[in-house]
């Protein structure tokens, strides 16, 4: 059987019949190494906007850096020159702004 995939940026994604391979830039066959089996039929998969908007969101997130060097190297230095300035209710306050975010994304699930 050929299946065609359309929608994903030309990686290559394992089948669950032995010895299948499905490309997600072409087309996709099974067959064994004693019995050849040819396709019989043209299957079309298309994925939606949205999941190709998540894998573009995903690819993107995966290349960010985990920490904005810049920002530690401004801070590091500030601590060094004593110049560093820390407000107490000013960081309570935006932890539980952050805390309250995340409830609510936890509620919209």
């Amino acid at each position: 059987m050929s299946v065609e995939m359309n929608g994903l940026s030309g990686r290559i994604t394992q089948g669950t019949g032995e010895g299948s391979q499905t490309s997600a830039t072409g087309t996709a066959g099974s067959q064994t190494a004693q019995n050849p089996v040819a396709p019989t039929s043209n299957d079309t998969v298309n994925l939606t906007s949205s999941a190709t908007n998540l894998q573009q969101l995903t690819s993107a997130v995966a290349a960010m850096p985990v920490v904005d060097a810049q920002r530690v190297n401004d801070v590091q230095r500030a601590v060094g020159t004593g110049s560093f300035q820390f407000e107490p209710a000013t960081a309570a306050d935006n932890m539980i702004t952050q805390e309250r975010d995340l409830a609510l994304l936890e509620i919209s699930k």
